[in-house]
């Protein structure tokens, strides 16, 4: 398999890169070590006049983003409320940033985010 022809839009720190594999796009700024996606959102159960569960409404569907990525020292810092390109998920918005390691001029973070469907990105 070759290089991944996916070009996301990030927002807030443009050197996190999505690709698959670890491979990026040719910039030299991070590594996407790993992902994962978790649809979530909440939930409502109707029960009748028994206390019986008749019906669930499921609604405000969200997206728990977490990758691990390796950036170079000399990028900018990730921040909570950055919205970012993940998993094809745009505008997903920056909850923690946790650093791993810092060895030789880069760093491994563990960035966890959350994409809202009623959220949009910025024009």
């Amino acid at each position: 398999m070759g290089a991944s022809t996916n070009n996301p839009v990030i927002r807030g720190d443009n050197s996190v890169l999505w690709g698959a594999n670890g491979v990026y796009n040719g910039s030299g700024s991070g590594y996407v070590l790993s992902g994962s996606d978790e649809l979530t959102g909440e939930k409502l159960e109707i029960q009748d006049e028994l206390g019986q569960t008749v019906a669930v409404v499921f609604f405000d569907d969200k997206h728990n983003v977490e990758f691990e990525a390796i950036i170079k020292t000399s990028a900018p810092d990730i921040a909570r409320g950055d919205g970012l390109t993940i998993c094809g998920l745009a505008y997903a918005l920056v909850e923690s940033v946790t650093l791993l390691w810092e060895n030789k001029g880069v760093r491994k973070y563990r960035v966890k985010a959350t994409k809202y469907s009623a959220i949009a990105a910025p024009a």
